[in-house]
């Protein structure tokens, strides 16, 4: 049975699909492009050379002053003739960065369900699939939770837009619910693929120092670009929005705990809420990881053409 907030008409998720699939926001999209740091993989036809340099591609990269033993073939003629210089052309090779976007799908991702984060995070990885097949990268998306086989469960690589239409049905299908499991969930996902690419976490990251470092460390540590969605809610910015008093029970592990919101337990719930963030924070400042502390009220715009190009992940 589909949790609270998930009705049998139009749930918040499929709303908020709906938003990032619409046409004129696509065509927003179309101008977008993901950034990648690190070595890629070669697109498929392309033959990898197994010592020395990649071969040559299409694209110009730069020039450079010609220097004896240089392929003459190379030669910027047209360069020569307005500077009277001998310049050699460079080129960057064609590489492929597959794109995996890892939803977090634990129970935690459903509330506040005013938030919709679960939604918000859906939107959010249709559009950067999107993004990332519109310019000629495959992308795949790999929901997160302890409920799941092995942690994880993943859609096929979508490398055409005709595949576009399978990702937006593999996200529609996104139910929270159980612990969260990034660490496990993203290492069962990687195993036995060698391929660096681009990969986006996108989660509340509400679990302990020690789980969230495993999971991204392990990425940066196999050269992926990897970027860090921290996705927060106004009702956790400010529970005082939600309530005063009430009795909390922990979506993932069943603990309960009378609370009341007088201004010494908003204060140190404040506290709290900026520590975690400060760890996460240091962490992805010194292994490298790109953060975005993302808010789902402020809209998949401020995300995609505000929270993101500053980055770095996105231009």
């Amino acid at each position: 049975m589909p949790p609270d907030g998930y009705g049998a008409e139009v749930s918040p998720l499929a709303a908020a699909l709906a938003v990032a699939n619409a046409p004129e926001f696509l065509r927003k999209l179309d101008r977008l492009r993901l950034r990648v740091r690190h070595s890629l993989s070669t697109r498929p036809g392309n033959t990898p050379m197994p010592r020395g340099a990649q071969g040559y591609g299409l694209e110009l990269e730069s020039h450079k002053t010609y220097a004896a033993g240089d392929d003459l073939r190379h030669l910027d003629w047209n360069a020569y003739g307005r500077l009277d210089q001998l310049l050699i052309k460079t080129f960057r090779a064609e590489r492929e960065a597959p794109l995996h976007v890892f939803v977090d799908t634990s129970a935690s991702m459903h509330f506040p369900p005013a938030d919709n984060k679960i939604g918000f995070a859906a939107a959010l990885a249709a559009c950067l699939t999107y993004v990332s097949v519109r310019n000629h990268d495959p992308a795949r998306i790999v929901a997160l939770g302890g409920t799941l086989p092995a942690g994880f469960v993943a859609s096929p690589f979508v490398r055409h837009r005709t595949g576009l239409e399978r990702l937006r049905d593999f996200l529609l299908e996104l139910r929270p619910a159980g612990d969260t499991a990034l660490a496990d969930g993203i290492a069962a996902a990687l195993r036995g693929r060698g391929t660096p690419g681009v990969a986006v976490v996108v989660s509340d990251f509400l679990v302990p120092a020690p789980l969230y470092e495993s999971a991204l460390g392990l990425l940066a540590g196999r050269r992926f670009t990897v970027a860090a969605v921290r996705v927060l809610g106004p009702g956790e910015r400010d529970p005082v929005r939600l309530f005063r008093r009430a009795e909390l029970v922990d979506a993932e592990t069943g603990a309960r705990r009378f609370v009341t919101l007088g201004p010494a337990n908003l204060t140190r719930y404040q506290a709290a809420l900026r520590d975690h963030l400060g760890g996460l924070e240091a962490f992805c400042r010194r292994s490298g990881v790109m953060l975005a502390v993302v808010d789902p009220a402020a809209g998949i715009d401020r995300a995609l053409f505000e929270d993101l190009p500053g980055l770095g992940l996105v231009h």
